[in-house]
């Protein structure tokens, strides 16, 4: 089999954690499958996972998991990479980034630079990166949550 890399967005995270949290464990079991979490998303997910332990503010054990999938993206510019079919533009005033009129904002936009530098599939179920991404990436490295969990099952791992 050959090496599969997700980079997860928080909207799967949080749906994984809810409907089969059993998934993560399992990718981590499961050689030549990984997941990642970028570092943004991470800090997203922070905030919601802090729990009181004897008054102490503590991160929750399935935040935990994720801290060795965490990854640093570096700055790229997808522009760089002359992509057909592409019209790629920034707004500076408002911070928003534009893949053929699909308004991304620079997080969204990290997300797709990312898969591109590290040929991760991105995993999420924003319609608007969806769409941006499936432009840049191609529609096989863009998948939804349920297209994920199918693809998990062809590769054997277990998901209730």
């Amino acid at each position: 089999m050959e090496d599969k890399e997700y980079l997860l967005d928080a909207n799967i995270i949080i749906k994984l954690w809810k409907k089969c949290p059993q998934v993560i464990d399992a990718i981590k079991d499961t050689e030549n499958i990984d997941f990642k979490v970028s570092k943004h998303i991470a800090g997203e997910l922070s905030t919601k996972e802090f729990k009181e332990f004897n008054g102490v503010p503590v991160l929750t054990n399935k935040f935990l998991k994720l801290l060795d999938h965490i990854i640093e993206a570096s700055s790229c510019s997808i522009k760089e990479k002359l992509i057909p079919n592409a019209d790629i533009r920034y707004d500076y005033k408002k911070n928003i980034y534009y893949i053929n009129e699909n308004k991304l904002s620079k997080n969204d936009y990290e997300l797709i630079c990312i898969c591109i530098d590290k040929e991760y599939v991105l995993v999420t179920d924003d319609k608007k990166i969806q769409r941006g991404a499936k432009i840049i990436l191609g529609n096989t490295s863009v998948l939804s949550f349920d297209e994920f969990i199918e693809e998990l099952k062809s590769f054997n791992i277990f998901i209730e």
